[in-house]
């Protein structure tokens, strides 16, 4: 009697635990909501890289893997909007955790895939769920540059040797993103122009110079779309000099 009792009691829990283990999923699968999760960290970077234009953030979201662009636009109306079709998944831990499926495959693992958009109303660690778009809607179109003048070197250094050197580099307005810092008579000056994106980080033409008693140094330093961005500011100015 008491092995009996036994059995249906097992019968009991087991059935108990198929039922709780069916009303999870039938909130959505684990696999489910690690797509939200992946979706809130992928748009966080994005935030942090965001690029010049919404393809370059869109790329950076991607950079990330089993991401899909679906959407990349700039439109003065709508502003900027970026959808993305994340993949997740999700190994069982137990053949009861993966109640939906009575025979699991060798590797107890589920996927899914979910839609989820940006747009620039998002509030920082959220993610909204979309209906996947049927067609892409993808603008590659790259963005306008701004680049340092040709003779942006040789004006700089005479600049530089000029008696009233500080006042010199500050007429030097049509630079982009001067900087200059002047420490007792040292004085120190870079000029950045942003030149291309890769990921949704910028790729820098960069012009650095310094005058450190009496003596004068300009240099020009580009990095690639494949690198890095170059350190473009009045330190990396001093640290050259110091260096």
């Amino acid at each position: 009697m008491r092995t009996l009792w036994a059995v249906i009691a097992v019968v009991v829990l087991t059935l108990v635990a198929g039922v709780g283990a069916l009303w999870v999923w039938a909130q959505g699968s684990p696999a489910e909501a690690r797509t939200h999760a992946r979706a809130v960290a992928i748009f966080n970077a994005m935030e942090t890289y965001p690029g010049k234009t919404a393809y370059d953030q869109a790329r950076e979201g991607a950079r990330r893997g089993e991401v899909e662009i679906l959407v990349a636009t700039d439109r003065p109306a709508d502003g900027r909007r970026i959808v993305l079709a994340i993949t997740a998944h999700h190994e069982c831990r137990t053949n009861w955790e993966c109640a939906t499926r009575i025979w699991p495959d060798s590797s107890n693992t589920y996927s899914a895939t979910r839609c989820f958009e940006w747009s620039q109303s998002r509030e920082w660690g959220t993610a909204e769920e979309v209906d996947c778009p049927r067609t892409p809607e993808i603008d590659t179109t790259p963005a306008g540059t701004v680049g340092l003048p040709d003779d942006a070197e040789a004006r700089l250094e005479a600049a530089l040797r000029a008696n009233d050197a500080a006042a010199s580099v500050r007429a030097l307005t049509d630079l982009p993103g001067l900087e200059m810092r002047e420490e007792g008579t040292r004085i120190y000056v870079a000029s950045g122009g942003i030149t291309g994106y890769w990921t949704g980080r910028m790729a820098t033409d960069c012009l650095l110079g310094w005058k450190v008693d009496g003596t004068v140094d300009v240099v020009r330093l580009s990095s690639s779309p494949h690198e890095e961005p170059l350190s473009c500011g009045w330190e990396a100015a001093r640290a050259r000099a110091d260096g």
